[in-house]
């Protein structure tokens, strides 16, 4: 299984997190979505099987 990480579920992010899921079972990708408003990470994955979303503030350095 290859892991993929996204930093950030904004606007420019949409379609990559799109594509990647299409293909995700395919690929045997395990996705995860990292933003710091986890909601939105959340509505992005869109409870798809082989993704997951996870809180991050890319501003705390120790969580980095």
């Amino acid at each position: 299984m290859t892991k993929i990480l996204i930093i950030g579920a904004g606007r420019s992010a949409t379609s990559l997190i799109e594509y990647l899921l299409q293909h995700a079972l395919i690929h045997n990708w395990q996705i995860t979505v990292a933003d710091f408003d986890v909601n939105l990470a959340q509505q992005k994955i869109a409870n798809h099987k082989h993704a997951k979303a996870i809180s991050l503030d890319i501003k705390d350095e120790e969580k980095r």
